[in-house]
């Protein structure tokens, strides 16, 4: 079964450390946790243990990955939970292994997410991310400077 401790460190480094763009929705941010989304926590002062728990009690129990037999998998489903929301990053899933896209990793997606081909899956998922990360950028223009780099973080580049 996947392990979040191996997953922590790529989101780590993707998300970056503190940061506080007007253009980003999420407000101040600071290893990708953001103010809009924790209002009551202290973004400039997050530690990266503060960050590790946020993220393993919201994000990776949220999408149930202990239950995933692929590292891999679990690590892009987390790894996307944190990027785009736990519900959008499942209805991604869910999508990709044609269960009902409820937003909600349950026993039946858990099932099918572990009974697909994991090189097919990762295919689909990082296909639906780049998909998912176009029309971002075309609904909402200043999204478009994000753009290469949700690309970039989708293909694993």
């Amino acid at each position: 079964m996947a392990n979040f401790d191996n997953a922590i460190e790529k989101t780590l480094v993707n998300e970056g450390g503190y940061i506080f763009d007007k253009d980003d929705l999420g407000g101040e941010t600071n290893f990708g946790i953001s103010k809009r989304v924790y209002p009551n926590v202290d973004i400039k002062n997050l530690t990266v243990s503060q960050a590790k728990e946020i993220y393993k009690r919201d994000y990776w129990d949220k999408v149930k990955a202990d239950n995933i037999e692929s590292q891999l998998v679990a690590n892009e489903l987390f790894d996307t939970a944190v990027n785009m929301g736990v519900r959008t990053a499942s209805k991604l899933i869910q999508g990709c292994i044609g269960t009902h896209p409820d937003g909600i990793i349950g026993n039946v997606t858990l099932q099918q997410i572990n009974d697909t081909d994991e090189e097919l899956l990762l295919l689909r998922f990082k296909l639906a991310k780049v998909a998912r990360y176009a029309y971002l950028a075309k609904k909402r223009p200043a999204n478009r400077k994000y753009l290469l780099g949700w690309i970039n973080r989708a293909l694993g580049a």
